[in-house]
């Protein structure tokens, strides 16, 4: 016999991932001035919205002018179709067993569907003609990812096949940039290069493709001439342009718990496994309730501020010792104000005065752990309750 375990109330746990849909819509409609009239934005809201949401990414980006949502997995396609939101939406990523499962749904509700080699091809005809509905499919060509997608020799055999199936449509092709975050690199270009010579015998073989799409965030913000038809936004429509940018992007997410103790401690006292911080003169330290298993990154250990916000004002404090799975702990200082119960401000918009510190943000944490801010807020766990703001 199985008995559930009734999952924590987020009442009473005080670990918060806010959300703020008015930013996705800003940042939606700021990356939208860069683009010509014909350009369409598909908003990428895929990894529930990068950890945001995928409904609230969606409305939120829909609000902002985008009239594509595109995520990786058909269910999450589905959830987006059922939702009857005012965008045509793509999936890409599918392999036999979930694609006999849940295809041909995702056809019968118009989405899209990317086709990345000949087998996925034969699913996708399969469904349509399960669904009884011809299936809009957008060709994947690999011009160097190495992932998803068909070689540029493949093309001539796929667009024939998908010319003489009356159950499919080829509506789109495009690529995936590998190093678009290095506008000096030869890459983008040699990309480029290949996806349009596959695209002119694609042409050749099945005439005119409706739709194109190379851009990604950063081809977005630097290379007007790779827009297309449209273009893929996904990290910088939560506040994080993967390139320097003069586009204002504002971060959509505030992470943020509170101090569950303050203690005072002697000059030389470890803090946390592997004693790897000892303090340098007698301070306070802060324990907050918030630590890996909450999406914290254990490689940032000891090397990231925080911002505690006491009655005295917001103060950025480092965080010491190493991050555990349900904790970490900052240095307060020898004189603070700071009290249990008191805010602290992972990363985001703390909203205080304009003269005051800032929170630190994903940038900031993608830093200290060695990583990217895609995988800081896609870490955020399931176990962090999200609120979305009004």
């Amino acid at each position: 016999m199985t008995i559930p375990i009734p999952a924590e109330d987020p009442r009473h746990v005080p670990n918060r991932a806010v959300i703020d849909p008015s930013a996705i819509t800003q940042n939606t409609r700021a990356l939208g001035t860069l683009l010509e009239e014909q350009t369409a934005l598909m908003a990428v809201v895929k990894a529930d919205g990068y950890g945001h949401g995928m409904l609230t990414a969606a409305r939120a980006a829909i609000e902002g002018g985008a009239t594509w949502l595109g995520v990786a997995h058909p269910a999450s396609a589905l959830a987006l179709a059922r939702a009857d939101l005012d965008a045509q939406i793509l999936t890409w990523l599918y392999e036999p067993h979930t694609a006999q499962i849940v295809l041909p749904e995702v056809l019968r509700s118009g989405v899209d569907v990317a086709v990345g080699s000949p087998e996925m091809l034969q699913l996708v005809a399969a469904a349509a003609r399960e669904a009884d509905r011809r299936a809009r499919v957008h060709l994947k060509i690999d011009t160097g990812m190495g992932r998803n997608g068909v070689l540029p020799w493949q093309v001539r055999e796929m667009g024939a096949a998908i010319r003489d199936d009356d159950f499919l449509q080829l509506t789109a092709a495009w690529t995936h940039l590998t190093s678009a975050e290095d506008p000096e690199g030869p890459a983008t270009d040699q990309q480029a290069e290949l996806f349009d010579s596959a695209c002119e015998a694609l042409e050749d073989e099945v005439g005119p493709i409706p739709l194109q799409h190379i851009a990604n965030s950063a081809a977005t913000l630097t290379r007007p001439d790779l827009h297309r038809d449209i273009v893929r936004p996904g990290i910088a429509l939560y506040g994080y342009p993967p390139v320097p940018a003069d586009v204002p992007l504002r971060p959509a997410m505030t992470l943020s718990s509170r101090l569950a103790l303050v203690k005072e401690v002697p000059e030389g006292h470890s803090v946390g496994y592997g004693r790897i911080h000892r303090t340098s003169r007698a301070t306070t330290l802060g324990l907050v309730p918030i630590g890996y298993a909450d999406g914290l990154h254990r490689t940032a250990s000891d090397s990231i501020d925080v911002l505690v916000r006491t009655q005295s004002g917001d103060r950025r404090v480092p965080q010491v010792g190493r991050i555990s799975m349900d904790q970490i702990v900052v240095d307060l200082g020898p004189e603070t104000a700071a009290r249990a119960g008191d805010e602290v401000v992972l990363f985001g918009d703390a909203g205080g005065e304009p003269d005051a510190p800032s929170a630190p943000t994903a940038d900031h944490w993608a830093r200290a752990a060695e990583t990217i801010p895609y995988e800081v807020l896609t870490s955020v766990s399931g176990r962090v309750t999200r609120e979305v703001r009004a």
